[in-house]
C-alpha cells in the first residue's frame, strides 16, 4: 500500500463550452483592437507595456468569468487479495495408505516447498488464510507453521462458499487456494451430482479456484460402516433388522466378522468373504423379548494400520413396544371358568388371543380319517416350536400334557421349551388349577416344576373340595397383581366380600423365592395364588378352577363383575412385565445431547395403588454404558407430587445409565433406568475417500486449476492477474479566482494603463 498526491485544474465558472469559446473569441476581438489604438505610439517600449498591460488586465477578466480552481487529491495505491482456505476437518488427520503422512502435512509441505512463490504472493498481493470445516476462521501464516488444531467435525463446502462470498463481497479478490481432501459430508440425494451443485457456487465469487488434494497414494485404508438403516422402535416378539452398508477401502481377501451386541452381549454374528469388493451389504436382526429402550452396538474388528478405528463401531438406541399381547391358552377340557376367563381376554382390545380346547386326544378311538373329522389335532409341534417366541404369555389351564407325551409328540421336550420361554425370553407362564392339573397333570418333576412358585408332589398332593373364601396375605395387601381398590381399607374389603370358591388343588410346599399372594383355608392353609420371578421371565400358579363365581355371583347377588376383570388386567400386566406397574419411573427429556449440554432427568414413584408418593429417599446413579463409571450420584426425596426433577451435565461423549432406586425404612420400592446419549455428530470418518472430483469441478467452473499434493516450484504453473487499485483517500479546493489580490491586480493595472495613455495623448 503506497500513498501520493495527485494535482487537478478545473474551471466552475462558465461551464458552457460554446460560451467559453465566445467569450475568449472576445478577449481576441479585444485584444487586437487595443493594439490598433496604440499602434501609432512612439517609443516602441512604451507600445508594448500598453499591450503588456492590458493582456494583463484580459487574462485577469478571463480568470474573473472562467473560475479556475486546483483539486488536491491524496490517494493510496491497493493491493488485490488473494484468499488461502485450508480444511481443518478431522479427516485431514487421516494417514494415507502406508506412507505414514497425513493429508494435512501434505499442506504444511506445500507452504516450506514453495517459500520462494509464497513471499512474492505477499510482495504483489495481500493474502488471507482463512480454515474451513462447517464454519470459516482467519488465521495468520504463522499458525500454519505452529500447527492448525484438525477437530472439524463435519464439512460443508456449500456454506463456506456462502460464508467466503458474503465477506469478500465487494472486494478485489484475484483467486483462491483451496487445499482440502474434498470430503464434503453433507448428503444430498442421489440424483444430484454434488461437485457439479458446488461447482456452479464458485461462480458467484468471480475469481478463479486453484484447488489442492492429496494424490491417489494418499488414500487411507480403512473399513467403515458407512451407513446403517433401521427402525427406531420395534415390538416385542417380533423381528427387528438392520441393514449396515460397509465400505471398504485398501483392502481385499478378508475374512470380517461383524456383531449386533446389546450391551457386552452377542445377539448376532456373521462372517463376511471380503475379495475386492468396495461396499457389502449386510442384514442383522434379532427378536426382542423385553420392553424398554436399550443400547445396541454394531461393530467390526480394527484391521492391521486401518486408518480410522471410529468408524469400525456404531451404537444406537432402539425403544421396544408392544403393539398387542398375545395369549395362548390351552385348555384340558371347558368348563365355567375356562369359558369367563376366555371372555375376559377376548373382550380386552389389547389381547390377542389364541385359545385350544382338548376335545379329543390321541388316545381317542375314531374310524374315521383326521381330514374326515371337524375337531382338528392339536397343533403341538408348531405351538411349541415355531410360534411359541411370538406370545407373550401361555396359560395352562386344567390341562393334562400326558396324552401327547408319546414317542411321536414328544410332549415332555415341548416343557423344556416352555421354560426355556420363560427363563430366556422373558415370557409369562400361567397354571389355573383343577382336577387335571398341577400334580394330578402330571407335572411333578418336569421342567415346569421348575418354574412354578409350588413345589410339587403327586404322593402327597390331593384335591380340597370346600367351599371356603380366598383369604388375602400380608404380601397380597401391597402385591399390583391383588389391588383391586385403591383405598388399602377398602381392597381388603372387596377381598372379604368376594364369593366363595369350590376348592383348589392342594399343594404341600411353597418355594423359597415365590411370593404367596392369597391362601386356601383348609389344613395348612395352602397356597391359592402365588408368584415368582424366573430368570428372564414370570409365573404364576392359581390353584383353583372356580373363580369364575367372581365374576358370575357377583352379578347375581345385584353388584358388578368388575373386580374380577380387574384382577385378571392386573395379572396380565404383572406376567408381561407392564412398566406401567413399575413403581419407580425415570425419565430424560429427550435421548442425545451434545457435551456440556443440560440433561434433565425426572423421578416418579408410585405407590402400590399407583397413586404419586411423596418423601420417598432416592439413590441416583449415572454411568457410562461401557466402563461402568460413575459420572454422577446424588440422593434426593419425592416431593408432595411424588417426582423428585434434577439437571445435570457431562462432557465426555458416549452413551451413559441413569439409574433410580427409591426404598423406604430399608424397604426398596423399586428402581428404574434408561439410556441417553453424549455426543457431537461427526460425519468426517463415514466415507475417508478422497473427494478430487469435486475439487477439480471447483476449479473448472471457475477458470482455475486443480493440483495434486505434493507440488512443488509452484510459480512454473500459476498466474494471476493483478491489475492496479487506486483508492481516493482524502481532497481539497485551491480557488485561484476568489481572493483580495487578483482584484487588486485589475485595479492596479488597469490604473497604470489609464496613467501611460494618458501622458501619450491617448483617449
Amino acid at each position: 500500500m503506497e500513498n501520493f498526491i495527485q494535482w487537478n485544474l478545473s474551471f466552475v465558472g462558465v461551464e458552457s463550452n460554446g460560451l467559453r469559446v465566445l467569450i475568449l473569441f472576445l478577449a481576441v476581438v479585444a485584444l487586437y483592437f487595443s493594439w490598433i489604438s496604440i499602434r501609432t505610439v512612439y517609443p516602441l517600449t512604451k507600445r508594448w507595456l500598453l499591450l503588456t498591460l492590458r493582456l494583463f488586465v484580459i487574462a485577469l477578466i478571463l480568470i474573473l468569468l472562467f473560475q479556475p480552481q486546483i483539486e488536491q487529491k491524496e490517494v493510496v495505491r491497493l493491493k488485490n487479495k488473494v484468499v488461502c482456505l485450508l480444511d481443518n476437518s478431522k479427516s485431514m488427520t487421516l494417514k494415507g495408505g502406508d506412507t505414514g503422512i497425513t493429508r494435512f502435512q501434505l499442506v504444511e509441505n506445500f507452504f516450506k516447498d514453495n517459500a520462494s512463490f509464497l513471499r512474492e504472493l505477499h510482495d504483489n498481493f495481500d493474502v488471507d488464510y482463512l480454515t474451513f470445516s462447517d464454519s470459516i476462521k482467519e488465521i495468520s501464516p504463522y499458525d500454519i507453521e505452529k500447527g492448525i488444531a484438525l477437530d472439524g467435525t463435519n464439512t460443508n463446502i456449500a456454506q463456506i462458499l456462502k460464508l467466503v462470498k458474503k465477506r469478500y463481497e465487494g472486494k478485489s479478490v484475484k483467486g483462491y487456494l483451496v487445499f482440502s481432501d474434498g470430503a464434503d459430508t453433507i448428503e444430498l440425494p442421489s440424483t444430484v451430482n454434488k461437485p457439479d451443485i458446488l461447482g456452479n457456487l464458485t461462480k458467484d465469487l468471480s475469481a478463479p479456484f486453484f484447488t489442492f488434494s492429496p494424490a491417489g497414494n494418499m488414500e487411507a485404508k480403512d473399513i467403515a460402516m458407512s451407513n446403517i438403516s433401521y427402525d427406531s422402535f420395534t415390538f416385542i416378539r417380533s423381528l427387528w433388522k438392520a441393514d449396515v452398508v460397509i465400505r471398504i477401502f485398501g483392502y481385499k481377501d478378508l475374512r470380517l466378522p461383524i456383531t449386533l451386541k446389546q450391551g457386552n452381549d452377542i445377539i448376532s454374528s456373521k462372517v463376511l468373504e471380503v475379495k475386492n469388493e468396495n461396499e457389502l451389504h449386510v442384514e442383522l436382526s434379532f427378536t426382542p423379548y423385553k420392553t424398554g429402550t436399550f443400547l445396541y452396538t454394531i461393530a467390526l474388528p480394527v484391521q492391521p494400520h486401518e486408518a480410522i478405528a471410529e468408524n469400525n463401531q456404531v451404537s444406537f438406541l432402539v425403544k421396544i413396544v408392544r403393539d398387542k399381547i398375545r395369549v395362548m391358552h390351552v385348555c384340558g377340557r371347558p368348563s365355567w371358568d375356562e369359558c369367563f376367563l376366555r371372555r375376559v381376554l377376548k373382550s380386552d382390545p389389547n389381547v390377542d388371543l389364541i385359545s385350544f380346547f382338548i376335545l379329543r386326544t390321541p388316545t381317542d378311538l375314531s374310524e374315521a380319517r383326521n381330514e374326515e373329522l371337524s375337531l382338528i389335532p392339536f397343533p403341538v409341534d408348531e405351538l411349541f416350536t415355531q410360534a411359541l417366541s411370538s406370545f407373550d404369555l401361555v396359560i395352562f389351564q386344567n390341562f393334562d400334557y400326558r396324552p401327547y407325551d408319546t414317542s411321536f409328540f414328544r410332549f415332555s421336550h415341548y416343557l423344556n421349551n416352555l421354560q426355556k420361554f420363560v427363563i430366556d425370553q422373558g415370557g409369562g407362564f400361567l397354571m389355573i388349577g383343577g382336577d387335571i392339573s398341577f400334580s394330578q397333570g402330571g407335572y411333578d418333576g418336569t421342567a415346569i416344576e421348575e418354574i412354578l412358585p409350588i413345589k410339587l408332589n403327586a404322593e402327597k398332593d390331593t384335591i380340597d373340595t370346600s367351599r371356603l373364601k380366598a383369604v388375602l396375605t400380608d404380601d397380597g395387601l401391597k402385591h399390583p397383581i391383588t389391588v383391586l381398590d385403591e383405598n388399602t381399607d377398602r381392597n381388603a374389603a372387596v377381598w372379604k366380600d368376594l364369593p366363595e370358591l369350590d376348592g383348589c388343588n392342594v399343594a404341600t410346599q411353597l418355594k423359597t423365592t415365590a411370593i404367596p399372594l392369597a391362601t386356601y383355608p383348609v389344613n395348612g392353609d395352602p397356597p391359592l395364588i402365588s408368584v415368582q420371578d424366573v430368570g428372564l421371565g414370570r409365573c404364576m400358579a392359581i390353584t383353583t378352577d372356580s373363580l369364575w363365581r367372581w365374576g358370575f355371583l357377583s352379578v347375581g347377588k345385584g353388584g358388578s363383575n368388575r373386580h374380577y376383570i380387574k384382577f385378571w388386567q392386573n395379572t396380565i400386566k404383572w406376567l408381561i412385565k407392564d412398566p406401567t406397574l413399575n413403581p419407580v419411573r425415570l425419565t430424560v427429556n429427550k435421548e442425545t445431547f451434545l457435551p456440556n449440554e443440560e440433561v434433565q432427568i425426572k423421578i416418579e414413584v408410585l405407590g402400590r395403588n399407583y397413586q404419586p408418593l411423596e418423601g420417598v429417599p432416592l439413590d441416583i446413579d449415572i454411568t457410562n454404558e461401557f466402563s461402568g463409571k460413575s459420572i454422577h450420584s446424588a440422593r434426593g426425596v419425592t416431593g408432595n407430587d411424588g417426582q423428585y426433577k434434577f439437571t445435570m451435565k457431562h462432557d465426555r461423549e458416549g452413551y451413559y445409565i441413569a439409574k433410580a432406586t427409591a426404598k423406604k425404612e430399608n424397604d426398596e420400592i423399586g428402581q428404574d433406568y434408561t439410556v441417553f446419549k453424549i455426543a457431537l455428530e461427526n460425519k468426517e470418518f463415514k466415507d475417508p475417500s478422497i473427494r478430487r472430483d469435486i475439487l477439480a469441478r471447483l476449479a473448472e467452473i471457475s477458470g482455475g486449476k486443480y493440483f495434486d499434493l505434493p507440488v512443488k516450484n509452484i510459480e512454473d504453473a500459476f498466474s494471476l492477474e493483478n491489475p492496479s487499485i487506486i483508492k481516493l483517500v482524502g481532497k481539497r479546493q485551491i480557488s485561484l479566482w476568489d481572493n483580495w489580490y487578483t482584484f487588486l491586480m485589475i485595479l492596479a493595472i488597469v490604473s497604470t494603463e489609464w496613467w501611460i495613455r494618458k501622458r501619450s495623448g491617448l483617449s
